[in-house]
């Protein structure tokens, strides 16, 4: 009897410990579902407005850059104007590696009103198959500019409309939003600065409501971008999930880095973005 009490203790142990962690990790409020969704969507959408702003540079200067200057971010995709109808297309057709080694699929096609800095253009970013590491991204995005000259830094209130990402496992977030994004210009392109504000909502992976506001000014770093973070590096933001605790997103000081605080019921504890790919 002896001989098989050590193991049987031991995996009676084993046993607990794992019941143990399930439970933990099945507490409402205590996963990490929120925040990496959250961490999706800002990299996603704050890609997706890179590659449409690389777009319209590209096409403002009539497409008469040198290949090997065209901005990483467009320069695997095959690139097309339709001058008369004011729509551009970016085509990554079934795959291509660009800028920090993403595998992008698909199209995202762009229709304008006028040039982006003119106060008062419009342009619609729709898209057609489109893939960011296997994530498809849906939905209807409209960016209105909202800056009173062309002198000031430009600003943009962007409405997202049936957005949806749909993850290889089938299953998938929707969200609508209504963000201001402020370009804040700082000599030199590399060292410019995004600033947002504004709220969304939707249903995320799990089929809960849930609604996402800026409590304090989101900041992104195009000098961040170097090391692949599109993640706001700076700001705060509230989520409230349908019969789950709120949770509280700090994305820091203005470092560039992957590292956020999270506060659950009043329990704070720092989480790397890093571990989903961010």
């Amino acid at each position: 009897m002896k001989a098989f009490r050590l193991p049987l203790l031991f995996a009676g142990a084993m046993l607990f410990l794992f019941t143990a962690c399930n439970k933990e990790d099945e507490t409402p409020g205590m996963d990490d579902s929120p925040v990496e969704l959250e961490a999706t969507y800002d990299d996603t959408f704050e890609e997706v407005d890179a590659i449409v702003d690389a777009a319209m540079t590209y096409f403002n200067e009539g497409g008469r850059v040198a290949e090997e200057e065209v901005d990483e971010l467009i320069r695997c995709g095959i690139r097309t104007h339709d001058y008369e109808n004011k729509t551009i297309t970016i085509d990554f057709g079934d795959g291509c590696i660009g800028w920090g080694g993403r595998i992008r699929k698909g199209k995202i096609i762009i229709a304008y009103t006028d040039r982006k800095f003119v106060p008062g253009s419009i342009w619609i970013t729709t898209f057609e198959d489109f893939y960011v590491n296997d994530i498809k991204v849906e939905g209807l995005r409209t960016c209105t500019n909202v800056s009173v000259s062309i002198e000031d830094n430009p600003s943009f209130n962007i409405m997202l409309e049936g957005g949806k990402l749909t993850w290889p496992d089938g299953t998938f977030a929707e969200r609508e939003a209504n963000h201001t994004r402020t370009w804040i210009r700082m000599g030199s392109p590399l060292r410019d600065e995004i600033t947002l504000i504004g709220s969304a909502s939707g249903v995320n992976r799990r089929g809960v409501s849930y609604t996402v506001t800026i409590v304090s000014m989101l900041r992104f770093k195009r000098a961040c971008w170097a090391t692949r973070i599109f993640i706001p590096v700076e700001g705060v933001k509230l989520i409230k999930r349908e019969g789950q605790p709120d949770v509280l997103i700090d994305y820091g000081d203005g470092t560039c880095d992957s590292l956020v605080t999270v506060t659950i019921n009043g329990v704070s504890r720092e989480v790397d973005l890093r571990k989903w790919g961010f």
